[in-house]
C-alpha cells in the first residue's frame, strides 16, 4: 500500500512539475517576444509614418511652384517623373505594411514568422536595386519642378550635386541600419524557439 501510495504522490508531483515548466516556457516566451513586437510595430509605424509624410512634404516644397503662370513642358515632365517615383514608393511602403502585418509571434511557428521576415528583408533588398533608378529620376523630377526658382550658376550646380550625392549616400546607409534592425528581430526571433511547444 505504500508504494502505490508513494506512485500516486509521485504522479500528482510530476504532473504538477509538468504544468510549472509549460507556464514557465509560456511566461519567458511571453518576455521574450516583447522585443520582437517591439520591433515589428515600429517597422509597422514606419511604413504608416511615411505613407503619411510623403504627400505632406511634397504638397509644401511645390506648393509655390505648382501655379498657373509656371505651367510649362519642364513642370508637366518633373510633375510626371516625381509622381512615378512616389507611386512606386507608395506601393513599397503598402507592401511592407501588408507584410509586416501578416507576421503574428503569436500564433506563428518560428519558422513562419522568420520566413515572413525574410520576405520583408526582400522587399526592402529589391527596393534598394530600384534606388539606383528611382531617386535620380526623383531628383530629375523636383529639378524640373522647381526650375523657374533656381538660377543656374557653377555655385547652384555644385550645391545639387552634393545634396544629390549627400542624400543618395545617406540613403544607402540608412538601408544598411534598416537591414540590421531586421537581422536583430530574425536573431531574436529565432531565440524563441527554444520557449515554443
Amino acid at each position: 500500500m505504500e508504494i502505490e501510495e508513494l506512485k500516486t504522490i509521485w504522479q500528482q508531483y510530476d504532473l504538477k512539475l509538468n504544468k510549472l515548466e509549460k507556464l514557465n516556457k509560456k511566461l519567458v516566451l511571453e518576455t521574450l517576444s516583447k522585443k520582437p513586437r517591439r520591433k515589428l510595430n515600429f517597422l509597422k509605424f514606419q511604413s504608416i509614418y511615411g505613407l503619411i509624410v510623403v504627400p505632406i512634404i511634397l504638397i509644401t516644397v511645390f506648393y509655390p511652384y505648382l501655379k498657373i503662370e509656371n505651367i510649362d513642358l519642364r513642370l508637366i515632365i518633373g510633375c510626371i517623373l516625381t509622381l512615378i517615383v512616389v507611386s512606386y514608393l507608395y506601393y513599397f511602403l503598402f507592401k511592407c505594411f501588408t507584410t509586416l502585418k501578416r507576421i503574428d509571434l503569436g500564433a506563428d511557428t518560428i519558422i513562419e514568422s522568420v520566413r515572413k521576415v525574410n520576405g520583408y528583408k526582400a522587399i526592402i533588398n529589391s527596393n534598394q536595386k530600384h534606388k539606383w533608378i528611382t531617386y535620380p529620376v526623383l531628383f530629375a523630377g523636383v529639378i524640373l519642378i522647381g526650375w523657374k526658382g533656381f538660377t543656374f550658376d557653377i555655385k547652384t550646380i555644385f550645391f545639387m550635386a552634393v545634396i544629390f550625392v549627400f542624400t543618395f549616400l545617406w540613403g544607402i546607409k540608412h538601408n544598411k541600419i534598416h537591414q540590421n534592425r531586421i537581422d536583430r528581430l530574425e536573431k531574436e526571433i529565432l531565440e524563441l524557439n527554444d520557449y515554443k511547444e
